[in-house]
């Protein structure tokens, strides 16, 4: 019995201190409320994109034209990094990329969550000093998650 009980708080100690990765806390779509506001965040939408096996995409209106982006996650369950997230323009450039990589919570009502959105250049994968500021929304019925830097 005593062996047991070593094992057992043994195994215990070990679960305690195995971390993953990541720095990300998920806010399922019910829990989506005011203490968002002001935060950054990145949204996922439409279908949950867990160890990136779905990839879904978004159109978003930048400067009166619509943008289509993709979805870049880097999750594989364990090593998950908040600024490894972002929205990626398609179509797909090797030497160019336009990508959403900051969004902040404005406000939000039962139906849309407003967000203010930074978009930057990339010129292979380096940024460039440009960046473009949008506000827009999401509707929440399209929302997956919200992922919050932890």
């Amino acid at each position: 019995m005593k062996l047991f009980i070593i094992i057992l708080l043994l195994l215990l100690s070990v679960s305690i201190f195995a971390q993953d990765g990541s720095n990300i806390k998920y806010v399922t779509p019910e829990n989506i409320n005011n203490t968002l506001i002001g935060k950054t965040c990145h949204i996922d939408f439409g279908s949950e994109s867990f160890r990136t096996l779905i990839v879904d995409t978004l159109e978003i209106e930048v400067k009166g034209q619509k943008i289509e982006f993709v979805e870049h996650r880097v999750d594989n369950g364990f090593d998950n990094w908040f600024d490894q997230q972002y929205l990626v323009a398609l179509p797909l450039q090797k030497a160019y990329s336009v990508r959403l990589k900051s969004t902040k919570i404005d406000s939000l009502n039962s139906e849309k969550v407003y967000v203010t959105s930074i978009l930057g250049y990339y010129r292979n994968e380096s940024p460039l000093d440009t960046i473009t500021i949008i506000k827009h929304y999401y509707l929440r019925k399209n929302i997956a998650a919200v992922l919050v830097e932890n």
